[in-house]
């Protein structure tokens, strides 16, 4: 028999089958209480450990971390995709940005990539935009028309200004001026120009509609010049994170035979690369 503090005694079955059910409901087990429903006495840690299978032990100790760490204002999980680490906050050092064990740097306000010198909410809209559809908005509007009839966005890159639409619509129209390819000609200038367009530009018809053409390939060109930046230093960082990792894989234990060290005393390479790699990557990413 055996009892929680407040001395109400249940066999050690009873118990197991009461535990059980409780861990497999989930974290809730972390408030377990008496079976008595009278009585509201806390079953402890140690009742779990003396008298529950050693599945439901290693499920109730992984409840038990994780509340420590999501109640704990200066413990928090890695956000690196498939990483179990929590990483601790050691307040006076100046800067929010903290590294894990698994070699993932990040903020520790907004959990995102490590960014110093740049805010957070600088961070927060740059990462909104390249994920946003307001670029590819941009893209079709500097880019494309719309069919004056089916109003579907159209691309020209070369060619004459006879634009044919795509099936079923096949509307056939002057990419400058809009209008019916059936009023067009030679006294309209021909193929690669039209007199009505000039005529109505003079007269300021088109004058919005340019200008937001205008602002959009602007606006998509000076994206675009720093995305491109951006992504290839995403892309060196992942490839010095594959060094790294192959430095503690193999290179690591080759150095300690060629030092008779032991690679626990060789670790302050790693820890050192780490810390250059992960400077320079903040640096790098979010300082143009």
């Amino acid at each position: 028999m055996s009892a929680a503090a407040c001395g109400h005694p249940f066999c050690s079955t009873c118990w197991r089958g009461y535990i059980s059910t409780a861990i497999s409901d989930g974290p809730g087990c972390l408030m377990l209480r008496c079976p008595d429903p009278s009585c509201a006495a806390a079953v402890g840690q140690d009742m779990i450990n003396s008298l529950a299978a050693d599945d439901d032990k290693e499920k109730y100790g992984r409840y038990l971390r994780r509340s420590y760490i999501e109640d704990n204002r200066k413990t928090k999980w890695c956000p690196a995709p498939g990483c179990e680490y929590a990483v601790e906050f050691v307040m006076g050092s100046g800067s929010y940005d903290v590294n894990c064990n698994c070699s993932y740097g990040f903020c520790w306000n907004c959990t995102e990539e490590a960014h110093r010198p740049v805010d957070c909410a600088t961070v927060s809209k740059w990462i909104l935009k390249n994920s946003a559809e307001s670029e590819n908005m941009n893209w079709i509007l500097a880019n494309s028309k719309p069919c004056p009839k089916c109003k579907r966005p159209i691309e020209k890159n070369q060619g004459c200004m006879h634009i044919t639409c795509t099936p079923p619509c096949k509307f056939e129209f002057c990419w400058l001026c809009l209008g019916p390819w059936s009023e067009h000609g030679e006294r309209t200038g021909g193929f690669y120009a039209c007199n009505r367009y000039e005529s109505a530009r003079q007269e300021g018809a088109y004058d919005e509609s340019e200008r937001r053409r205008e602002m959009a390939k602007n606006s998509l060109e000076r994206y675009t010049h720093y995305y491109e930046r951006w992504a290839a230093n995403q892309s060196s960082r992942q490839k010095a994170l594959g060094d790294l990792q192959s430095l503690q894989n193999d290179k690591l234990e080759r150095l300690s035979d060629i030092q008779s060290q032991p690679e626990s005393q060789l670790k302050f390479i790693v820890e050192a690369w780490l810390q250059v790699l992960l400077h320079y990557c903040s640096l790098a990413n979010f300082s143009f």
